[in-house]
């Protein structure tokens, strides 16, 4: 036999006490001299031996009486219900403390009312039981076994995190602090409103031993819309300029909305407000429309309003604003016969938006490549194997080239350039006369420029162009067509940039190209098209690596940091820099949403935006029928779900946390001892 509260047990130095009393009690017989003793007659004669033996008889049952009552106080377990209850003597809570909790429940807010019931169940448990508090943002390396005042305490702390854990990975961190503390059985209760995206009850390990309750806590009503992501339509993003930001707002819940406030602000000044109707179960786009005055990092936030799920109501982002794009234009000293130089400079100096500069093709600065938006390669007599491998690293990088061929008598190097970038080769030139018959206008370099061309339209008449030969797995893609089905225009987008192939010279032998209308927005797209769009904004926990180029930074031993807005602390997250790009590893490190300076030394070298992810905003959950099927249907053999609504729930809570009730039968022995001693005292005359 064991005892569940073994402390009990020094109150059988009480067993002293009646042993004084009654040693105390024990009188000699005394001698009574009387003159008279017939009055006497009728008085029993009592032994002295008889006396002694009812005393005995007495001390005894009130020994045992007060050895019962402790022995029932000390929790008396036999060894097989000792070993059953050693092993339930565990306890695992898991309260769901996810933003989807910030719903309304029949009383409440589902979060407390998760947190209220695991407290009611800790307070209804064994004093000696163990507790396991887990939730969505503590680490099972830090956790350990609790006492019952420790895990209220635990769980009286907790509050609502932006982490979310799938119910397997809970699981799984449960088992490793058992396996650390030798412990086999353990029961295990999960609160949760159990939403779809994180109910991943069949992927929980096999276990035939250990007792699981499903307790889902119910919204009223699935309500709940938000922001769910935003862009910006053109990377043309200079001052002054006109910028179109699309914004998709979902309405996860089954209530109509109408007339929801919409604002927008770019550096804390409201630019734009909107009022949209939206309908249940729906996603809609809506457009806004704003004017950078500052050059340089932005800041913006999009901002509805909706109760009581809010975590998801405003949406963070950050763009980089030019104060003009720069070209480089490499070319040769002399002007070319066709003057197709004048042509670039004249089209690119007529507007401000345009830096130009020129090198010469023999003293190129490869070092200064990646200061310009736009290289322009305008009809090279020749290239070494060194540039293309130089121009082929910058536009991985993200720039963007324009390819313009040499005329005849340099075809050759046309096939070297091209070759190089593994885009197809030369076939020859084509002298026969064409015109420009399809764009591709699905492209973004005609997004903002071309919607639709007329049937009438006067397209560019070719007299003769370079018949290029691209096969199918070099990922060369035709944006503008000749009626001879060759090629004008063609993109190949090599890592996160684009090279540009046209098939003509820019002078008038080739044409009238430059003197249509469709060769400003070819050349102004070119120019104003990055290849890779500016990243607005990451999800915290999803987007754990983000890659920045730093390809025009002068690096040395000091790290890169991370500030944020709201607060001057620096943190320093893993960081690997390779080819001319920086890796930041964010996994290891915990950011709140909002903005965050990237930092060397003192300058600031990016801002980014950080947002929770959208996954809590989701109002999908599992009802009590679906969790009975999933259960049915998962590696857990003794698994159950509770109704907290059942009147029922709370005596089957009281019946699984109830301890043995072999101490009852102590506490009869006690009374039947107190009764057989009245009894003694009363009838042993």
């Amino acid at each position: 036999m064991l005892f569940l509260r073994p402390e009990f047990l020094y109150g059988l130095m009480a067993l002293s006490i009646p042993v004084i009393i009654h040693l105390f009690n024990f009188r000699k017989h005394k001698k009574m001299y009387f003159s008279d003793i017939s009055k006497l007659k009728n008085i029993t004669i009592t032994t002295r031996k008889q006396q002694k033996l009812k005393h005995i008889v007495v001390l005894i049952l009130r020994m045992l009486a007060i050895l019962f009552i402790v022995l029932a106080l000390a929790g008396p377990e036999l060894k097989n219900d000792a070993k059953q209850s050693s092993d339930s003597g565990t306890i695992t809570f898991f309260v769901d403390n996810s933003y989807s909790m910030m719903a309304e429940g029949s009383a409440g807010r589902l979060f407390e009312n998760a947190r209220q019931e695991a407290l009611q169940i800790i307070e209804q448990s064994a004093d000696n039981s163990n507790f396991i508090i887990l939730s969505n943002n503590n680490d099972g390396n830090l956790l350990r076994l609790l006492g019952k005042e420790a895990a209220t305490s635990e769980l009286e702390k907790l509050e609502i995190s932006s982490e979310t854990k799938k119910l397997s990975d809970v699981i799984v961190m449960r088992n490793r602090i058992l396996l650390n503390n030798n412990i086999t059985d353990c029961e295990t209760y999960l609160f949760s409103d159990f939403q779809v995206n994180s109910s991943d009850i069949l992927s929980f390990p096999a276990d035939s031993t250990n007792n699981y309750f499903f307790i889902p806590i119910q919204q009223l009503q699935n309500k709940n819309i938000y922001i769910d992501s935003c862009y910006i339509v053109s990377s043309e993003l200079m001052t002054g300029s006109n910028v179109e930001l699309k914004v998709w707002i979902n309405n996860d819940s089954d209530t109509d909305y109408e007339k929801v406030p919409l604002k927008l602000s770019i550096n804390d000044q409201q630019k734009a407000v909107a009022g949209i109707d939206i309908v249940a179960g729906s996603t809609k786009q809506v457009t806004l429309n704003f004017k950078p005055t500052e050059s340089g990092w932005n800041t913006g936030a999009i901002e509805i309003e909706d109760f009581p799920i809010t975590f998801d109501d405003k949406m963070h982002f950050a763009f980089n604003v030019v104060p003009h794009i720069k070209i480089l234009i490499i070319e040769e000293n002399r002007l070319p016969k066709n003057g197709n130089k004048d042509y670039l400079r004249k089209f690119y100096s007529s507007d401000k938006i345009f830096n130009v500069s020129t090198m010469n093709y023999r003293a190129i600065e490869f070092g200064q490549l990646s200061n310009y938006d736009l290289i322009i390669i305008n009809e090279l007599p020749d290239f070494s194997s060194g540039s293309i491998i130089q121009f082929k690293q910058y536009i991985s990088n993200g720039g963007n080239l324009l390819f313009i061929p040499p005329s005849s008598e340099y075809s050759d190097e046309i096939s070297i350039f091209l070759s190089g970038m593994n885009a197809g080769n030369l076939v020859g030139i084509d002298t026969l006369s064409t015109r420009i018959t399809r764009l591709k206008l699905s492209n973004r370099l005609f997004s903002e420029s071309i919607i639709k061309v007329p049937q009438n339209a006067e397209l560019p008449t070719i007299s003769r162009h370079y018949s290029y030969k691209f096969p199918t797995n070099s990922g060369v893609e035709t944006l503008v067509s000749l009626l001879s089905g060759d090629d004008f225009l063609s993109k190949k987008e090599i890592g996160s940039g684009q090279l540009y192939i046209l098939s003509v010279g820019l002078g008038n032998q080739y044409g009238d190209f430059t003197s249509q209308l469709l060769f400003s927005p070819i050349m102004h797209g070119i120019a104003s098209k990055r290849g890779s769009e500016q990243n607005l904004y990451y999800i915290l926990g999803e987007d754990d690596n983000i890659k920045i180029s730093i390809s025009n930074l002068e690096l040395s031993e000091t790290p890169f940091s991370l500030i944020s807005n709201q607060s001057n602390q620096p943190v320093i997250p893993m960081q690997q820099i390779q080819n001319e790009e920086l890796n930041l590893f964010l996994d290891n490190i915990k950011l709140q949403k909002g903005y965050y300076k990237l930092m060397l030394l003192d300058s600031v070298i990016s801002l980014l935006a950080f947002n929770y992810n959208r996954d809590e905003s989701e109002m999908e959950f599992y009802d009590i029928q679906q969790l009975d099927e999933l259960c049915n249907k998962s590696k857990l053999k003794n698994a159950s779900v509770l109704n907290v609504i059942d009147p029922n729930y709370k005596e089957v809570i009281n019946a699984l946390q109830k301890e043995s009730d072999f101490w009852k039968l102590f506490i009869i022995f006690a009374l039947s001892v107190i009764l057989l001693e009245i009894l003694v005292l009363r009838y042993w005359k």
